[in-house]
């Protein structure tokens, strides 16, 4: 998580003249693998959406996937109907209830045939390594990991000697199968990305696509998956001995799958979907020009050229907006180009929208200090600042919520802690990007990224339209009073309430994240 990264990055600021080696392990020479090798024109989603993708070519239909649940079965079914191809690309892969369920599904995909291709970045890659290693006896199975930590039981020590290269991180998320359906977006294969988190749930957003746009993330996920950071697991860690057979492999993901199945989750899952029923006769892909831009795979190694960056593409792809914006992100740092941006538009009549965490809703909250420092020349500006709120309401049933939460206290009003996850943003009711993309200076100059550009005035509309009616219902709206000072408006069935002080905020909290402000590590946020 993004949390280990700032936190592991302060504490060895004062280390940073040491990071003077690469301590990348030594890789074996791997022969290089594309999608292309693969023949999938006789599978079942080609049948299915090759008359569709005749009747609009060059173009890109997409379907958008906010409730978690149907994001989670979209996944787990498009597994199960894979007949030839899956090649799959997250920053975080848990060793939890929904990274367990994926991993079974992808086991009997590659048990049919399948060719799978699994890339994770190495980060987050730590609790499912022995799985992954053992997963690579199957024939039909190749695992990597980008940009590895060399020193495999004691990483902290790569981030002392190797800093530079730890921090930049592969945060993209494709999910491709059978080279005909593309998803990307800001889930990773976690828990909480998809309701089932013990804790505290992620509101998130992904967007399935077919057509033009899945062949260019076919592409990227080709060129990062034969890039020369990214290593066949069974190269990292050589000297250790597999301590899981497949065999019970089998038997641990047989059980969380038949658990998970007559006790839980999956059942709400499949009771919410008919996959068939969805996909045959009521899928409703709208078609548009689409553009897949996407980070250079050399962006980790700093050798990309500003064109091969997503922010550039995004610059140069998007409409200059005349009348609005609806900016969502999890983690907003605006940089002081995005600053000049953003005050030009405001000056010239855009009404601009930026929704974020609040403090108490930010997974991590060294972000907020350095996005605090920006909230009141924005509001100045003109600038429209929202916050999510730290708990929200129940969007399940209660009987749907008994199942998931039996075992867990619930908060008395909705999910004990949820946090904007979501990364998308909305122009003038005719484009929309969606993707992995967060729109601070990790994002922009350190993570690799991917999204989707949509000429979508149907999608922006909904968007906006949504904010309108709805944002008081999930967010704080911060705003300047008459003397100039901060403050926040909240509003609830009966009445809105306003707060002078931030809220959920304690004083030693404030100064804290007031001091981190002044440390200089905003680039890492």
């Amino acid at each position: 998580m993004r949390l280990k990264i700032v936190t592991l990055s302060t504490l060895s600021i004062s280390l940073l003249t040491l990071s003077a080696c690469s301590t990348l392990p030594e890789r074996q020479a791997v022969v290089a693998t594309y999608a292309n090798q693969y023949q999938t024109s006789d599978s079942y989603l080609a049948h299915l959406f090759q008359p569709l993708k005749q009747s609009h070519p060059n173009q890109t239909g997409y379907h958008v996937l906010f409730e978690p649940t149907k994001a989670l079965a979209t996944r787990l079914q498009l597994i199960e109907r894979a007949q030839d191809t899956l090649d799959i690309q997250y920053y975080i892969w848990d060793n939890d209830k929904v990274g367990a369920l994926a991993l079974e599904a992808i086991l009997r995909a590659a048990d049919r045939g399948v060719k799978v291709r699994l890339l994770v970045d190495d980060n987050n890659s730590k609790g499912l390594e022995p799985a992954f290693r053992t997963l690579t006896q199957h024939p039909n199975i190749q695992v990597r990991v980008f940009n590895p930590y060399r020193f495999r039981n004691l990483r902290p020590l790569d981030m002392v000697l190797d800093l530079d290269r730890i921090t930049r991180r592969m945060h993209n998320k494709t999910f491709i199968v059978d080279q005909q359906v593309a998803l990307i977006g800001g889930r990773n294969m976690s828990n909480q990305y998809f309701n089932a988190g013990e804790s505290y749930q992620f509101s998130d957003m992904d967007v399935l696509l077919v057509g033009q746009a899945t062949d260019d993330i076919m592409a990227s996920f080709d060129e990062y998956w034969n890039h020369d950071y990214a290593y066949p697991i069974a190269d990292l860690n050589r000297n250790r001995a597999d301590r899981l057979s497949m065999q019970s492999l089998r038997k641990q993901l047989e059980k969380n799958w038949f658990d998970n199945t007559v006790e839980d989750y999956l059942g709400i899952l499949t009771s919410s979907i008919s996959f068939d029923e969805w996909f045959n006769e009521n899928l409703p892909l709208e078609w548009v020009n689409a553009q897949v831009i996407k980070d250079s795979a050399d962006k980790i190694k700093k050798d990309a050229s500003k064109e091969q960056h997503l922010n550039f593409q995004m610059s140069t792809l998007l409409d200059r907006p005349k009348s609005h914006v609806d900016l969502v992100s999890a983690y907003f740092v605006p940089d002081e180009q995005s600053r000049q941006i953003i005050k030009d538009f405001a000056e010239q009549g855009v009404q601009i929208r930026v929704l974020t965490n609040s403090y108490k809703a930010n997974d991590v909250p060294f972000v907020h200090a350095f996005y605090s420092k920006y909230r009141e020349p924005l509001l100045a500006e003109g600038v429209q600042l929202y916050e999510f709120l730290p708990t929200l309401p129940y969007t399940i049933s209660r009987s749907e919520r008994k199942k998931l939460f039996a075992n867990q206290k619930e908060a008395k009003d909705g999910f004990n802690r949820s946090s904007l996850h979501a990364k998308f943003m909305a122009l003038d009711n005719s484009q929309v990007f969606v993707g992995s993309f967060n729109f601070d200076p990790r994002s922009a100059y350190l993570n690799t990224e991917i999204g989707v550009i949509l000429d979508s005035p149907t999608l922006a509309k909904e968007i906006h339209n949504n904010l309108d009616q709805n944002i008081m219902s999930f967010a704080y709206k911060v705003q300047l009073d008459e003397h100039g000072q901060l403050e926040w408006q909240k509003k609830t069935e009966n009445k809105t309430l306003t707060y002078k002080q931030e809220p959920q905020m304690s004083w030693w909290e404030r100064w804290g994240l007031k001091l981190i402000s002044f440390l200089p590590i905003e680039g890492q946020m």
